[in-house]
């Protein structure tokens, strides 16, 4: 009998599973994908149900591939997209499709708030600003504006909490995820500051009970044991937020370390135990000793995203070519791109296309092409869309290491568009700093089974993760292209500021807010 872990990761396009050792060789993985549903411009959301499927299936086929005894593995961890809001009944039944990170509709609700207990109030508390994005924002929307639906509700889940109580039937949360539901969750302290939810009109029964990261909160039932091919009794640790668990096994577990994941979104955290907190960023409880560790997260609405859309949208031929030959659509336009001149002989993207997150906090920004002529090409509207992502993440760099967050470079890059070795030379360049790539990471999954192992008295600590992550790649800035960046990039911020109050006039008269 030897001792596995599983970790799950449940992201916006699909969710991963691995099975590994306690030496961390990974024995089994899969990944299934699943669709995300945009009913009307600013709001996104999942099926549920849907995750369930994936987190079973991946975790079936894993251990499948592991060809282990389920008895061998010890424990449990998923982590997933952050924030969402998905309610339950009393049966631990789904009410509603859970609205993601990314939508967008709760903007009258975000004002309400703002109204009632102040910007200052909220940040003081929660280390976060009050947003749309947030799972208490959603929340609030979904009771004036489905109000039997809110009644009916037992438990707010997140992303992580559904697949965590579908495995348990305990409707539970960790600090991580708690952190994300945001307004009145109190950071420092770990819990709910019920006057605040009061205050606002929500219930503060409705909202989960947050547990460390690693703690174990449950054990597999029967039920889910026959779906998941996991041992009845398997413990299951509360879980955590995506982003911080691919962090985690980047390595990023000490103070200074920072690492951006470049997914579906740009999530760039950076560690740090003191509880001092920046402004117009996202504090999230790290997975990592979550008693006691914090990640200031500059987070965009759109950075991978962009080029699956562009990929969708205007990549027919390459497509094609994929699906004749095998070669990879998205590596057929990046070659197409990288051919192009730095700085996309002018064309600058707003990269606003879901509105955006930090440093701005703006629902109704969208996404916005400057200086296009009949010169431009299509490779010319990819890079520029590339290089968009990557100016908000500079404008978010910028903000942190203004307020004086410790960082130590490089900045580690993985997940998504990581594997491309051109976005991350940009990444490099259009910063200023020096970026580190890591061929061999293996992602959320790897930093959620070690939680699962610290959880299970496995690991005594947290040290395998920076034992296990190796650099094979490091990029410079190159001096000729960073002047050509640093030159576009203040254009770049003029564009938002010059228009921005135009977004909200869009909104009304489209009716998309």
């Amino acid at each position: 009998m030897g001792n596995f872990l599983v970790g799950v990761d449940v992201g916006t396009s699909g969710t991963k599973a691995i099975v590994m050792n306690e030496d961390g060789k990974v024995y089994g993985s899969h990944y299934i994908t699943y669709k995300l549903i945009t009913p009307r411009p600013g709001w996104a959301e999942h099926d549920p149900e849907d995750y369930w499927r994936a987190v079973a299936g991946t975790i079936r086929e894993s251990i499948r591939q592991a060809k282990i005894n389920p008895e061998e593995v010890k424990g449990v961890s998923i982590s997933a997209l952050a924030p969402a809001c998905i309610l339950v009944d009393k049966d631990l039944k789904p009410l509603q499709n859970g609205h993601i990170w990314m939508d967008r509709r709760g903007t009258a609700e975000a004002q309400f708030i703002r109204e009632k207990l102040g910007d200052e109030r909220v940040f003081q508390v929660s280390g976060n600003p009050i947003d749309p994005y947030y799972a208490a924002v959603k929340l609030l929307w979904e009771k004036n504006n489905r109000p039997e639906l809110y009644k009916k509700a037992y438990k707010l889940q997140t992303a992580a909490d559904y697949p965590c109580m579908k495995l348990t039937g305990k409707a539970v949360t960790d600090y991580s995820n708690a952190s994300l539901i945001g307004i009145g969750y109190d950071i420092v302290n770990k819990k709910w500051k019920e006057e605040m939810f009061e205050e606002i009109g929500l219930d503060v029964d409705k909202l989960p009970d947050s547990f460390p990261c690693d703690e174990v909160i449950g054990e597999v039932t029967r039920e889910a044991a026959a779906e998941t091919g996991l041992a009845p009794g398997t413990p299951v640790v509360a879980g955590t937020v995506d982003a911080t668990a691919a962090w985690a096994a980047g390595g990023a577990t000490e103070d200074g370390d920072m690492s951006i994941s470049m997914g579906t979104a740009g999530c760039m955290g950076f560690i740090h135990s003191k509880p001092t907190f920046t402004r117009n960023m996202i504090t999230i409880v790290h997975t990592v000793d979550s008693r006691n560790m914090y990640t200031t997260c500059a987070a965009t609405c759109a950075f991978g995203s962009v080029t699956r859309y562009f990929r969708d949208t205007f990549g027919e031929m390459e497509l094609l070519k994929e699906k004749e030959s095998g070669m990879d659509a998205y590596q057929l336009l990046s070659d197409q791109a990288e051919k192009t001149p730095v700085g996309s002989d002018g064309l600058i993207t707003l990269p606003y296309f879901m509105g955006e997150r930090t440093p701005i906090w703006d629902p109704v920004a969208r996404g916005m092409v400057f200086g296009w002529s009949l010169t431009h090409t299509k490779a010319h509207l990819l890079r520029s869309f590339m290089e968009g992502a990557v100016y908000a993440v500079r404008h978010n760099f910028e903000t942190v290491k203004a307020s004086g967050v410790e960082m130590h470079e490089p900045l580690i890059l993985c997940e998504g568009g990581a594997v491309n070795p051109f976005w991350r030379q940009m990444m490099s360049d259009i910063i200023g700093i020096q970026t580190g790539y890591m061929k061999d990471l293996k992602g959320a999954p790897f930093g959620n089974a070690v939680a699962a192992g610290v959880g299970t008295g496995i690991y005594k600590d947290y040290s395998m993760l920076k034992e296990k992550a190796e650099i094979s790649e490091l990029h410079e800035p190159d001096p000729e292209r960073r002047a050509i960046y640093d030159k576009l990039y203040p254009l770049f911020r003029s564009l938002y500021e010059d228009v921005k109050h135009e977004f909200p006039v869009l909104a009304e008269v489209t009716g998309y807010k």
